[in-house]
């Protein structure tokens, strides 16, 4: 966890160095768990909105680091909670292939710390207890440029450690879909 806050301070202070564009990213999740025992869980909406920095690493490659708040979760259609929200600051480095000079390819490792974990039964409880801190993943998409200061991209998160503290294996999905916005 202390690697974790490190690397947000190097972020930081890359960030103030203002060498490479700067932005913010918001956008829209549709999450839910894979793996055992899953069978009467479905998807959630929710949201995720933060900063991002580009870096040239050659011609048609391009690395951005991003820093967001996330909210994964999922609904269960019978025993326990209505529906359970996860909240995330997240930390996923992602590689862009330019294809053309508008469209490229992405792909990177995610580190994620869960911040809440509550549910939908009377006041929110927290049901934090139930799931691990961290969480690890690879995400892989596309983005598309709309102008020299707007872009958006479609990706999915596949998150390849375990998230409950349950007997069963569980796995962080999602399908996201954000808009990012320039701003140096």
């Amino acid at each position: 966890m202390r690697y974790f806050f490190y690397l947000i301070i190097l972020f930081s202070y890359s960030i103030s160095a203002q060498e490479h564009p700067i932005g913010v990213k918001v956008g829209g999740n549709i999450s839910s768990l894979a793996g055992d025992g899953t069978e009467n869980i479905s998807s959630m909406p929710n949201f995720h909105a933060g900063f991002f920095m580009e870096i040239d690493a050659a011609k048609d490659l391009k690395i951005q680091p991003e820093l967001l708040f996330t909210v994964y979760g999922f609904r269960q259609s019978e025993d326990g909670p209505p529906k359970v929200r996860l909240n995330y600051v997240v930390l996923p480095v992602i590689a862009k292939y330019f294809v053309s000079e508008t469209f490229s390819f992405d792909a990177g490792p995610q580190v994620g710390l869960l911040v809440t974990a509550k549910n939908g039964t009377g006041s929110l409880a927290d049901v934090k207890s139930a799931f691990y801190d961290r969480d690890f993943g690879v995400n892989v998409g596309a983005s598309l440029a709309i102008s020299e200061k707007v872009s958006a991209s479609a990706r999915y998160y596949f998150g390849l450690t375990d998230v409950t503290s349950a007997s069963t294996k569980n796995f962080n999905r999602a399908f996201q879909i954000a808009f990012q916005f320039k701003i140096n």
